[in-house]
């Protein structure tokens, strides 16, 4: 949040409205959603030497990813209402830190070193 890198969602208005009026950037961009997820359940598969179908994988790599996502629109949402990038860090990263909390009880040992 602090970078306000628009790899996490902030690319300003203009962008975020192209996206969002566009069905075929919005399918793009789920795509894009789904792919860090399928590379997610392979890190944690290596990680726990569970194979990458594994429904703990799976699941923990679901749960974080939609996280991600929830977050991600948050930020689009918020650039669409023309907010400026500070004011939306700083909503988005309070809103972060209640999204990862409510996983902490099923993953807070998960995958842990």
């Amino acid at each position: 949040m602090a970078a306000q890198d628009p790899v996490a969602g902030f690319s300003g208005q203009e962008f975020a409205r192209m996206i969002a009026d566009s069905p075929t950037l919005t399918v793009c961009l789920r795509g894009l959603h789904d792919q860090r997820e399928q590379h997610l359940a392979q890190a944690l598969a290596d990680v726990t030497a569970a194979q990458p179908d594994d429904i703990t994988v799976q699941t923990a790599a679901a749960l974080l990813g939609t996280v991600h996502r929830v977050l991600f629109h948050r930020i689009q949402t918020l650039s669409l209402a023309g907010h400026p990038n500070d004011q939306i860090a700083h909503t988005v990263a309070a809103e972060a830190t209640q999204a990862f909390d409510l996983l902490e009880p099923a993953l807070a040992d998960y995958a842990s070193a």
